[in-house]
């Protein structure tokens, strides 16, 4: 076996198929098994030496955490949506819809309601056309639109500052 084989032998840490591997130069097999294991190595942002346990850096945390490609499209998808409706019709219609809608928004989402009655918003969702959709914050119960009643008069005087 020539010097180079033995270099390229001893800092190899992978080894994972078991075929044969030509030397060109010395025309000599070398047979590698697959039963050797990969020994793990840290990334090169993680401070082996910094006393954690786990890494507690941002930016070691987003490398370790994969993000979908589709996440930042989601979460931005209503705001979208609405911006772009808004759109076509200040396009159709002029300034004057788009503004008009965007201040009765603004006035319904304000109406309050009573604190011991959940707050369903239906005017908004009437406005946004949500209240057409079936969506899974429709179908799976979420808490603050469950069936538990509470006592109106114990969260009036709680909300009052009396009881």
């Amino acid at each position: 076996m020539c010097q180079t084989d033995r270099k390229t032998a001893a800092s190899l840490r992978i080894l994972i198929y078991t075929s044969e591997q030509f030397c060109e130069s010395c025309e000599f097999a070398l047979k590698m098994e697959a039963s050797i294991k990969v020994a793990p190595q840290m990334p090169s942002t993680f401070k082996e030496f910094a006393g954690h346990v786990a890494p507690l850096d941002e930016s070691c945390a987003a490398q370790l955490q994969t993000v979908h490609p589709l996440k930042q499209s989601e979460l931005n998808y209503e705001q979208h949506r609405q911006n772009l409706n808004f759109q076509m019709l200040r396009n159709r219609e002029g300034l004057a819809a788009p503004l008009k809608l965007t201040m009765e928004l603004k006035s319904v989402s304000r109406v309050g309601h009573m604190p011991f009655l959940p707050s369903t918003n239906v005017a908004r969702d009437v406005l946004t056309g949500r209240d057409e959709l079936v969506d899974f914050t429709d179908l799976f119960n979420n808490e603050e639109n469950s069936e538990f009643m509470r006592q109106p008069h114990a969260v009036m005087e709680k909300t009052l500052g009396i009881l």
